[in-house]
This record gives structure tokens, C-alpha cells and sequence, in this order.
């Protein structure tokens, strides 16, 4: 193998890689690397023709009408026809870029001009390959990228055999367990110890999905599907963001549009004297997401080790309406305290809004009455603290 494909090389005091397909200087960016590394294995591996390898490959060369580019386009000529067609598509993404449900979206959405038998999504550490399924009508994980030799002659390629890895819930009330310890990197370094059962038995209610969702009591929207499980990364304000598990909800709200509002429990990093971020507590935090095409975003990160009153067995939690607006920034928590008044006054106790209170002597459950309008207030709050943002 030629070193020069993926040893950086120098210009102008940055460092490049020697592109195999466009032949010339490229910037080594993280993504780039992938990107090259991963032509280079597909050349070197696999067997795929050199001259059948195109890099950045611009949609309009498809269709006019398309913008933007494909990261790694292999083509072939059809067994029926001399024309060249779609082979494997590659959407190539940074290492510290998770393989979220957005980047298999972003890939597969080529698929309809394209039409390629094999799709592959990669961030350098995790590589994932995928091929529709007729019978199944869905796009299913295969065992390993075909060779050259493989991809031309075949039409379909074996499905990679699925692990069930069956999720034990957590016994909250077992701190030394195995399945209690398992979550423990869900909770923020600074949170204190007296509420991690509370933490396990949260993301126990959450992440348990032989129980699904048969009714919310939501007071402003209507509660249609528990979408379970999806793993994915929701951005907030300060361009930050968390990737992870978040249960899924679709509800209707009362302008008759359609939410899929999603919750996790997630440790914020500890920070100090940070450039972008300053000094933060590594607090444990509830996230509630709200779905916005392409600006879905976290709605309330709420700091759970601030905002908890524990009495006995019963843990009250509740907000102080703290609230940023995009560029305009923090807005006054008494603001939105007297909007949440007027849209739901059932939210608001002494001047402050109230989301339920939990008995953490017991698993949560769905089916609980309390449970139930906790999560209800939860999703009622994140959409009209949404609202709220609207008005400004």
C-alpha cells in the first residue's frame, strides 16, 4: 500500500492527504481521514477497482435537481445492460461522531436516486452495512461489506444474525448490583449518593420496554404511540448536546400538530474554567426533547440534583423556569413562570412549577397514577416552555 494514501503529508503549515480518487491535496480533517482510510481498505481488501471508486460524488450528476455530495460512490456495470449503476454507498462521519439515527437517515435518503445494493455507515470505529429487504420491507444490518467480486454478482447478502441482548432492569433498592452498577455512567460525578436509586429507578421506568406506554393523562395534548426506544443526539443552546437512549412519545397538541417528545436521564461532564462552556457541576440531568424536522432540539434539561425535595420515601420534583432563547439568551424565570399560569395553572405552586412527586420505595411503572402525571407534567412543560420560546 502506498503510504502517501494516508500518512499526512504538509502544505501551507496544515496537514493533507493524497486523495486516491480526486488525485490531489486534501486537508486532514478527522472526517477525511475516515474517508481515506476507508477507500484504501475497500481498494486494498475488498478488491474494488480503483476507477470504480468516486469520492465526494455530487448528486446533480444523478439528477440536476439534487444538491450536495456523496462521501464514497462504488459503480459497476449492470449483469443485464453495459451501463454503469450504484453499487455501495459509504456516509462517512468523524470518530468522535456517534452513529446516530440521523446519520443512517442522511445515508439512506440517497437511496432513492442512487438505488445502491449496499449502504455503509462509518465513524472510523464503528462500521455498520445495510441492504433492503424485500420480504421484510426494511433496511437490515448484513454480516460484512461484500467483495468487489461479491457485489457485482449477487443481489442480496446474508442479514447479520441478531444478538439479543435482553436489558436487565435495575433493582433500585440494590446499589452493589450488577444491573445498578451497569447504569452508574448515566449519573453526573457531583450527584449525590442518596439519589442514585432514585436515578436507577428513572432510567429503569425509561429504558424498560417490555412495558410499552398505553396511556398518558397529558392535560394539553392528546398521547397517541410510545415509540420506545431510539438512540440519538439532541443539541441545546449552548451547542452542546447529548447522545444517547431517550424513550419516544407521539402525541397531538392542541393546535393539532403532531410532537414526538423524547426522554432520558444523562450526567452533564464536569467542566472547569472551560473555554466554551466555563465552570458546570457534573449534576445528573432529566432531558425532554422535542422533534423539529431537521431543529429537533432538548427543551428542558432539568438538573435533577437541584430541583428534588426528598421527604421520607417521596421525591417531589419541580423547575424555577430558568429558560434560554436561542441568540437572545436567558430570559427571566418569572416570565415564564406567568406564562406556564395562564397556559396551565395546575403546573404552578409557589410560584414555581411542580411536576410531580414519585414514592421511590416502589419500581415505577406506567401503569402507576403518579408515574403517569409526572410524565404527563414532564411533556405538558417541555412543549409550552416550546411555546413560550415562540412568543419571544
Amino acid at each position: 500500500m502506498d503510504s502517501s494514501k494516508l500518512n499526512p503529508l504538509r502544505k501551507n503549515g496544515k496537514d493533507c492527504l493524497l486523495c486516491v480518487n480526486r488525485k490531489k491535496l486534501i486537508i486532514a480533517t478527522p472526517e477525511e481521514k475516515v474517508r481515506q482510510k476507508f477507500v484504501t481498505e475497500l481498494i486494498d481488501r475488498y478488491g474494488y477497482p480503483e476507477e470504480m471508486i468516486r469520492v465526494e460524488f455530487p448528486l446533480s450528476a444523478f439528477d440536476k435537481s439534487l444538491k450536495g455530495r456523496v462521501d464514497i460512490l462504488v459503480l459497476g456495470k449492470n449483469k443485464v445492460d453495459d451501463n454503469y449503476h450504484s453499487l455501495l454507498l459509504v456516509e462517512c462521519k468523524e470518530p468522535n461522531v456517534p452513529l446516530t439515527e440521523s446519520v443512517f437517515e442522511q445515508a439512506l435518503s440517497y437511496d432513492d436516486v442512487l438505488a445502491p445494493k449496499v449502504t455503509v455507515v462509518t465513524n472510523g470505529n464503528e462500521t455498520v452495512a445495510l441492504q433492503w429487504d424485500d420480504k421484510e420491507n426494511e433496511y437490515v444490518e448484513i454480516n460484512l461489506i461484500p467483495s468487489y467480486a461479491d457485489l457485482i454478482e449477487l443481489d442480496y447478502f446474508n442479514p447479520k444474525e441478531v444478538v439479543n441482548l435482553n436489558w436487565v432492569r435495575p433493582n433500585h433498592l440494590e446499589p452493589e448490583s450488577k444491573a445498578f452498577k451497569s447504569v452508574l455512567d448515566n449519573f453526573g460525578e457531583d450527584s449525590r449518593t442518596e439519589l442514585h436509586s432514585f436515578f436507577a429507578n428513572l432510567i429503569g421506568l425509561f429504558y424498560e420496554e417490555k412495558e410499552e406506554i398505553s396511556s398518558l393523562n397529558v392535560g394539553t395534548v392528546t398521547f397517541n404511540k410510545d415509540c420506545l426506544i431510539r438512540f440519538t443526539t439532541f443539541g441545546n443552546a449552548s451547542g452542546g448536546g447529548f447522545t444517547g437512549e431517550y424513550r419516544s412519545v407521539l402525541v397531538t397538541d392542541d393546535a393539532g400538530d403532531s410532537q414526538i417528545v423524547s426522554m432520558s436521564l444523562m450526567g452533564r461532564i464536569k467542566t472547569t474554567n472551560h473555554p466554551k462552556y466555563g465552570n458546570s457541576k457534573g449534576h445528573t440531568l432529566l432531558l425532554v426533547a422535542v422533534d423539529d424536522f431537521d431543529k429537533s432540539h432538548l427543551s428542558l434539561e432539568l438538573a435533577l440534583d437541584r430541583y428534588i425535595k426528598i421527604e421520607g420515601g417521596m421525591f417531589s420534583i419541580w423547575h424555577d423556569g430558568t429558560l434560554t432563547v436561542g441568540k437572545k439568551g436567558r430570559v427571566k424565570n418569572q416570565s415564564v413562570i406567568d406564562f406556564i399560569q395562564h397556559e396551565k395553572p395546575s403546573l404552578i405552586r409557589d410560584n414555581k412549577v411542580f411536576l410531580g412527586s414519585l414514592d421511590n420505595s416502589k419500581s415505577f411503572t406506567w401503569s402507576s397514577q403518579e408515574v403517569n402525571e409526572f410524565i404527563s407534567n414532564v411533556i405538558d412543560y417541555a412543549l409550552l416552555r416550546d411555546r413560550f420560546r415562540r412568543t419571544q
